[in-house]
């Protein structure tokens, strides 16, 4: 993953972000990650990301299975691929989040993983951040924790009266229908990501006062959580 690309680049004497060659979970086909070497010491393998709406996100099991966009600009990197990375190690989830007038947020976890084909099950635990917690870990009946991921055409969600992958657009572990969704629909009209529809790239509590606030940049990037021993190991 790219806390080792960090290590290897710290011995080189020149640290850098971009795009690099993995084989996560010993296989033997590489795969393009972007790695992100400046946010909070570096080392972190980014698996999604948006900030113009270049790329579509509403898309089939397969396609969030496999991975779409290029690592260098729009991307989801694959649900088997992010299972690969998070079986090796134990890691840690980094979420940094803007809005259109240039405030950033960011929500933490201590713990992150997806499971196996064919449900990739989200395991997500101890919050810190000022984004707040969009995968509601203090509430069991509405959390994002443990559930299974879904799509428009793959549902796997808990609200057995409608698809929530569907309704919001874009693949993402509901529960119900929950407090995020960061491969929902890209708005660039601010009458649409101001409305109160509830659609669109959100995590409801980055706004107290207007939770269906659709966001411009999301990142979500993974590293493990002994990468400081190991950088400077």
């Amino acid at each position: 993953d790219c806390s080792e690309i960090y290590s290897a680049q710290a011995m080189s004497g020149s640290i850098a972000s971009g795009v690099f060659s993995i084989k996560p979970g010993h296989k033997s086909d590489s795969v393009s990650v972007y790695c992100d070497q400046t946010t909070d010491g570096g080392g972190w393998t980014v698996i999604q990301r948006r900030f113009d709406g270049s790329l579509e996100f509403f898309r089939r099991i397969g396609a969030y299975r496999d991975g779409f966009g290029e690592p260098n600009g729009e991307y989801w990197l694959g649900l088997d691929k992010i299972y690969r990375i998070t079986h090796q190690n134990t890691y840690e989830l980094y979420i940094v989040l803007s809005d259109w007038v240039g405030n950033v947020k960011y929500a933490r976890y201590s713990t992150f993983s997806v499971g196996p084909m064919y449900d990739y099950i989200l395991s997500v635990g101890g919050y810190s951040g000022t984004a707040g917690d969009g995968f509601l870990l203090s509430s069991p009946s509405f959390t994002n924790n443990g559930a299974k991921f879904s799509t428009g055409w793959y549902d796997q969600d808990t609200d057995s009266s409608t698809s929530v992958a569907e309704y919001f657009g874009g693949g993402w572990w509901f529960n119900g229908f929950g407090h995020s969704n960061l491969n929902g629909p890209y708005f660039r009209d601010p009458d649409r990501y101001n409305s109160n529809d509830g659609l669109g790239v959100f995590w409801y509590p980055f706004y107290s006062n207007n939770n269906n606030y659709s966001l411009k940049r999301t990142k979500m990037m993974i590293r493990p959580t002994n990468f400081s021993t190991r950088a400077v190991g």
